[in-house]
């Protein structure tokens, strides 16, 4: 985790403006970042960098800021999958001379690079460092959090409609969108280079370089080639990215073993080369953990292996209940800027600040779902969606469309499918369209990587993604490529089924659990701002109604509504209204009795009783309502 920000200004701004603006970050900045991060600081009248981190690096060899001779190079991630044995500074050097330093580079990493009157940015291939950028006032600014970005820039932070829109469908920002208003993500493979003029100020130029399109189009291109020449090309993929973080960090790295497909088959990457991981089971469905031990029992037979194996719930009810959903909720936005997902809402409450530590490295299955056709339709589907209709399905299940707002579900399923177009325009066809629009919005947006320093990503390395577009629809579907590589890294592994997303019940909490309902029933009341017009508010009710009578509504709406409303009270102020206390109360009332049906009336409703009573009452009605 790191904080920073760059401005370059086209003409030296008034010393009054210019301290004007760094006051204003300095004091959003202080709300967020803890006193004791460490604090570096260059620039001059026309430009600045301020970079904070921790101050103690942990067990990372690679420092945030490195300085050597003429050159500075700032590292916002870790550069995983990149030779890095000369070091920052020459990684800066290569990349100020024009080199496309992150081609192999396993996301999310970016590298701002100064050489006294120049500079480049890099945002790497998939675009998911996060990186945002704005102007005004003749200052370009790049900063790790859009509020903060606002804060320098304009004073204030409002919220974008467009990126709260496509949170709201999607469960994450969408593209280059942001939270904040006048903020953008950098693109994938975005550079923009600077050169100071003689008389002060900056010249810019922004371009687009080896990028997500370049890795797909690679991949697909190598459908043809032979299949053990793809596997040999997937795994060789895997094994360098793992390999290449050891360099990197200096002590055991963690990974998350479930008892699914993807944590195991890099689980068996790392054995087979020699180094094998702490692992950790979340258990809050049983089958995962019974698999994952299983899985560790098989290695300490068939190769006296003994790893360290720790299984823990990750949302377990006492441990997330003994804070209320709303403070839960208020943290999780402050913390990240608002961009994780509100299924996390069901997990113990974060912290207010960042933090004073470094995290340990850790290995994520995520991205897996590449090569095993995760989104896919099922086989022999009828009728069966093309392949735009299933993505769209899929990628726009932020919450159920009959709980959007008609315009906000219009808008995004616009969005969407221009993304689409743009596929086809690359020439993926089939169920292809539905793997890119995975890679670039889901990998790219809702990937919890991309906010946590060494949450490494093995399966986003260059060259696996691109051996997935290798691959065809069908032998995705059969999960190929990872039966295959788990049958060759470590065979024993080969008969011990997977655990999928519907086996078995889970433990964890509940959004409506504890304080939910009251939580959500007290946010109807009070926020009305526009975000959470995004949402239809009958539909929210009538999920909180569902959980009132014990019946389980669906999490998304309340869980969405929830992180719309947080949201409004900080970036929408004057919309909040005062407590009432009415929604809870009308959801928790007794129902009214109902009257016994007397006379007329209770003839006509024993008629509509029957079935040619019922057949005349829908014509009687249809021809009532022609008139």
């Amino acid at each position: 985790m790191h904080v920073m920000l760059a401005w370059f200004a086209a003409a030296p701004p008034p010393e009054p403006a210019r301290a004007a603006r760094m006051d204003r970050f300095e004091r959003a900045a202080a709300e967020v970042v803890p006193d004791t991060w460490r604090r570096h600081e260059f620039g001059g009248d026309d430009w600045g960098v301020l970079v904070r981190h921790p101050a103690d690096p942990g067990a990372y060899r690679w420092p945030t800021v490195g300085t050597e001779d003429r050159v500075t190079a700032v590292s916002l991630g870790i550069p995983v999958g990149l030779d890095t044995a000369t070091g920052p500074a020459a990684l800066a050097a290569r990349l100020l001379a024009g080199e496309d330093v992150h081609r192999e580079v396993v996301p999310p990493f970016a590298l701002l690079a100064l050489d006294r009157d120049r500079f480049a940015l890099q945002q790497d291939w998939l675009g998911m460092a996060r990186v945002f950028t704005g102007a005004a006032d003749g200052v370009s600014a790049w900063c790790t959090r859009p509020s903060l970005l606002a804060a320098f820039l304009h004073g204030r932070a409002r919220p974008d409609l467009a990126g709260w829109t496509s949170y709201t469908l999607c469960g994450h920002f969408g593209g280059d969108l942001s939270p904040i208003e006048g903020t953008r993500l950098l693109r994938p493979g975005e550079r923009v280079t600077g050169r100071r003029r003689a008389e002060g100020g900056w010249h810019l130029d922004t371009e687009l370089r080896y990028a997500t399109d370049d890795v797909v189009c690679g991949g697909h291109a190598d459908q043809g080639r032979p299949l053990d020449e793809r596997l040999d090309r997937a795994a060789d993929a895997l094994t360098r990215a793992a390999a290449s973080l050891h360099p990197l960090h200096d002590a055991e790295v963690t990974l998350g073993l479930s008892g699914g497909k993807d944590s195991r088959l890099i689980a068996a990457t790392l054995i087979a080369t020699g180094r094998t991981p702490r692992l950790v089971t979340n258990d809050d469905t049983p089958a995962e953990g019974e698999v994952a031990r299983q899985l560790v029992q098989l290695l300490r037979e068939k190769r006296g292996l003994r790893p360290d194996h720790q299984t823990r719930p990750a949302g377990a009810p006492a441990a997330v209940l003994g804070t209320g959903l709303r403070e839960r909720a208020r943290r999780l936005a402050h913390l990240h800027d608002h961009q994780f997902p509100s299924t996390y809402l069901i997990r113990p409450a974060v912290r207010d600040r960042l933090p004073e530590t470094v995290r340990p490295a850790s290995l994520t299955g995520a991205a897996g779902e590449l090569a095993v056709g995760y989104w896919y339709p099922a086989a022999g589907a009828d009728p069966a969606p093309t392949p735009e209709q299933a993505g769209l399905t899929k990628l726009l299940a932020g919450v159920p469309h009959a709980a959007a707002a008609p315009e906000a579900l219009a808008a995004e399923r616009d969005r969407v499918t221009a993304v689409l177009a743009h596929a086809r325009g690359l020439g993926l066809r089939d169920e292809h369209l539905v793997d890119y629009l995975y890679l670039v919005e889901r990998m790219r947006r809702w990937c919890t990587s991309a906010y946590l320093t060494g949450m490494v990503t093995p399966f986003l390395a260059p060259g696996f993604v691109a051996a997935t577009f290798a691959l065809s629809v069908a032998q995705k579907r059969e999960r190929l490529l990872h039966t295959a590589l788990i049958a060759r890294l470590v065979p024993e592994w080969a008969e011990v089924p997977f655990v999928s997303a519907a086996t078995g019940p889970s433990t964890a909490a509940r959004v409506w659990e504890g304080d939910g309902v009251a939580a959500v029933a007290d946010l109807l009341d009070t926020a009305h701002g526009p975000l959470t017009g995004l949402m239809r508010r009958p539909a929210v009710e009538k999920a909180l109604r569902t959980a009132v009578r014990g019946g389980p509504p669906d999490p998304r709406v309340l869980q969405q509504f929830t992180a719309l409303a947080v949201a409004s009270e900080r970036l929408e102020p004057g919309t909040t209204r005062a407590p009432t206390g009415a929604t809870y109360a009308r959801l928790v009332a007794p129902p009214r009795p109902r009257t016994p049906a007397t006379g007329r009336l209770a003839a006509l409703r024993w008629i509509r009783r029957t079935r040619l009573g019922d057949r005349l009452w829908v014509t009687v009605r249809r021809r009532v309502r022609g008139r």
